[in-house]
């Protein structure tokens, strides 16, 4: 099953009576396409049609479907975990690196899913001395010894620190 199929599948287990102009429209893609889409899942067997009326047409997954979702949705829920842990291994090499140079303390900058993974990656290694804050978007330490990890996508440089840009490092590291 591919993704649009998946997509498609998604749509009618997740909506009351959903038409196909309305799953085109939600996905993004023409109805040509929906249709063709939601005829190769009727010739799997993973959707069934029931005709409500002349003009009305319901769409519904059967059993063979709802187990294709909840596999597919498995395999992407596994993908996700597994990219989220290297994601973390790098951003721990990266501390690692700036620990090794004998830095040890840290204060994490921005408050975003990348600010809240440098904080579980710095809150799992455990290294001797190490310290570290999370500052948010608001005031850095006065204390310039700390190393700045900047989880912002457009970083100011702040001369009176050694910044990191977590997404430019992240970035040259190459993240699977």
């Amino acid at each position: 099953m591919d993704e649009k199929e998946f997509a498609v599948i998604r749509e009618i287990a997740n909506n009351h009576q959903p038409n196909q102009r309305l799953i085109a429209r939600k996905l993004g893609i023409s109805l040509g396409l929906t249709n063709l889409i939601i005829k190769r899942l009727i010739n799997k067997g993973y959707v069934k049609i029931s005709q409500l009326s002349a003009r009305k047409i319901e769409y519904i997954l059967t059993p063979q479907g709802f187990a294709e979702k909840a596999k597919k949705s498995y395999h992407y829920t596994l993908k996700t975990i597994m990219a989220i842990r290297n994601l973390k291994n790098r951003i721990q090499e990266i501390i690692i690196s700036e620990y090794k140079n004998g830095k040890r303390k840290f204060a994490i900058q921005g408050n975003n899913e990348l600010a809240i993974l440098v904080e579980i990656s710095l809150r799992h290694l455990n290294l001797e001395g190490l310290e570290y804050i999370n500052a948010g978007s608001g005031g850095l330490p006065n204390d310039n010894s700390f190393v700045i990890l900047n989880t912002e996508e457009n970083t100011s440089e702040n001369s009176n620190y050694n910044q990191v840009s977590m997404v430019q490092r992240l970035a040259e590291l190459g993240v699977e």
